[in-house]
């Protein structure tokens, strides 16, 4: 078994929670900013999204709270990640840069808002946290929450009141400070700025991507949200308006999303809020050609499909009625088969 050096020792004694095996080693003087280079961190990365007493203590040993890992993380991007609310909010009350981005572009607020975690969500906006930040995708929070993995409705629609708010605030100081000083009133009423000051379908909340193969490249909050099969936040973000016929650079619509990726139920309310069945993407293609759900493909199909009228030829008998009728019906057919051929013996004799 190899031997183990004591900052090895305490690397892991942060990653797997062992507090009294810290504190012990922490004692004996081991540098709590040392980086492990199998791992390529530092203790407070692997401790941030565990106990909160050992992040605790290797704070108050001095560990480098902005230090990052190999992809550009702080503790507070892993905090964020992880849920962990305790950690976050003492990183926060340690004065951790909360703006941060890693190696793709991703704050802590990234994060959060990714993996589904409002309280953290709320936690890093009250600290200053950008909601317009843009990462390598050119795409911000609002957009990574439309994209998130998370099935849990509760959650995404408080995350999405929690951006769509403080972008609001942010747009509102934005538009105050850009007001002429003639113009301010003390009037309670006609002080505040309109509260949805940030338009859903600007185009500046469009993600902006150089990457020709990424296939959400230029993709609104509605586009990803159909894309990703979010209903409740579909619904929502219709109800607050946005426009339903927006499209991306092939022009597929919010609905040829929805129907290629099968969300029938995405459909549906797609369609009660006015989605056209018409509308073609650069290649003249409409929803219901680039969907493989054939119940979708019949949905969405603008050919009306006319069935043939059905000629009655008489009446039809089933099964249940009585047989008696089907007796009767045999011997009429019986009766007139023999009176067919008598009449056929009469026509030949005379011939003859």
């Amino acid at each position: 078994m190899r031997y183990k050096s004591k900052q090895e020792q305490f690397w892991i004694a942060c990653s797997f929670g062992r507090e009294e095996a810290a504190r012990k080693l922490i004692e004996v003087g081991v540098d709590v900013n040392w980086r492990s280079y199998v791992y390529e961190c530092y203790p407070i990365h692997v401790c941030s999204q565990g106990k909160p007493s050992i992040l605790k203590m290797i704070i108050q040993a001095g560990a480098n709270i902005n230090a990052l890992d190999s992809g550009g993380n702080t503790a507070l991007h892993h905090a964020a990640m992880s849920g962990n609310e305790e950690n976050v909010n003492m990183l926060l009350s340690s004065g951790v840069d909360v703006d941060i981005a890693n190696k793709n572009g991703w704050t802590a607020l990234f994060n959060s808002v990714y993996w589904n975690h409002p309280p953290i969500t709320e936690m890093l906006l009250a600290s200053g946290s950008s909601p317009f930040l843009k990462n390598k995708n050119g795409r911000i929070p609002l957009h990574e929450l439309c994209r998130t993995k998370s099935k849990d409705s509760i959650k995404i629609l408080k995350n999405l009141d929690l951006l769509l708010n403080s972008m609001n605030k942010c747009k509102q100081n934005e538009l105050s400070n850009q007001a002429p000083i003639e113009h301010t009133t003390t009037d309670p009423d006609q002080s505040t700025l309109d509260e949805n000051a940030i338009n859903l379908n600007n185009m500046s909340l469009r993600a902006y991507s150089q990457n020709d193969l990424d296939s959400e490249a230029d993709f609104t909050p509605l586009l990803f949200a159909c894309y990703h099969g979010h209903l409740e936040l579909v619904k929502t973000l219709l109800n607050r308006g946005v426009d339903v016929t927006v499209t991306d650079k092939n022009h597929w619509t919010a609905l040829h999303w929805a129907a290629q990726r099968c969300h029938a139920d995405i459909v549906e309310v797609l369609l009660d809020y006015g989605a056209s069945i018409h509308a073609k993407d650069s290649s003249g293609c409409m929803p219901y050609a680039v969907t493989n759900d054939i119940g979708l493909q019949e949905c969405l199909s603008p050919i009306i499909i006319e069935y043939p009228n059905i000629i009655s030829n008489g009446h039809v008998t089933t099964d249940d009625e009585d047989d008696s009728s089907n007796d009767a019906e045999s011997s009429h057919f019986m009766t007139n088969s023999t009176h067919q051929m008598k009449s056929s013996q009469h026509l030949q004799n005379n011939h003859h």
